[in-house]
């Protein structure tokens, strides 16, 4: 398949994702009972996407010099989000939170980091299937969590249905961006970088805002552990098939 053909059928179930999470929680109420768990088996993704995938083809195409790029793109969230504070959580629960404009700037900027991964991963044999699960399986927790934010700062549902639309939409941005900056045939050295960055900006999201926000509620300890093994097991599995 091509580009534009295997990214357009993700796109469309990443769709399905913010619909769910992002959409549905507006007009009837989701239940967050077991959320935690679906953040632990995020984080495992994308903890294995980042450290059994992405960063081994980093260093493939770009040498030694990967790492750089990948404390890059895990400083670049991390320096951002020193201004703009967003968690997977919910804003009355979460002391951390800037409501509103700031966090959706600071979701948006998480998509869009997204589809640069998605993009990039999309340009090397391989990487594109294992990307698109990492991104699927938080999306809908990114979605509902801005809903939540903007439903508790009183946004009207005609906002927060076009904040989660410009959301989803930063996905095919970031992707863009990839391609226009890696190039078809795919240039090694871009594309090394471009995969370094993305596994650098995973790791961040993993470790600073889904693991912590899991943490949080020790009643589901046992259960979330085995969630973010599930994870990790997942996608060494996949590197086992696909590498």
């Amino acid at each position: 398949m091509s580009f534009a053909s295997d990214a357009a059928l993700y796109f469309a179930l990443i769709s399905g994702a913010v619909f769910f999470g992002g959409v549905l929680p507006v007009f009837r109420h989701w239940s967050e009972g077991k959320l935690p768990l679906f953040l632990s088996l995020s984080a495992g993704l994308m903890l294995g996407t980042s450290f059994l995938h992405l960063i081994p083809h980093a260093f493939e195409l770009v040498g030694a010099q990967a790492g750089f790029y990948v404390l890059a793109g895990l400083l670049f969230l991390y320096l951002f989000e020193k201004f703009i504070t967003v968690h997977i959580c919910e804003a009355d629960q979460c002391e951390v939170h800037k409501l509103g404009v700031s966090a959706f700037i600071g979701l948006f900027l998480h998509a869009l980091t997204d589809g640069l991964a998605l993009g990039a991963g999309l340009l090397v044999p391989r990487l594109g299937l294992i990307v698109f699960i990492a991104i699927f399986a938080h999306k809908a927790m990114e979605a509902f969590s801005l809903t939540s934010i903007l439903m508790h700062a009183k946004k009207s549902r005609g906002l927060i249905l076009l904040a989660n639309a410009a959301l989803l939409l930063a996905i095919p941005l970031g992707a863009l961006l990839a391609y226009l900056f890696v190039g078809r045939p795919a240039d090694p050295s871009a594309a090394g970088i471009a995969i370094a960055f993305s596994a650098g900006t995973f790791l961040h999201v993993a470790l600073s805002d889904l693991l912590p926000e899991v943490h949080r509620h020790s009643r589901l300890k046992n259960e979330a552990i085995g969630f973010f093994i599930s994870g990790l097991v997942l996608m060494g599995i996949l590197e086992r098939i696909l590498g």
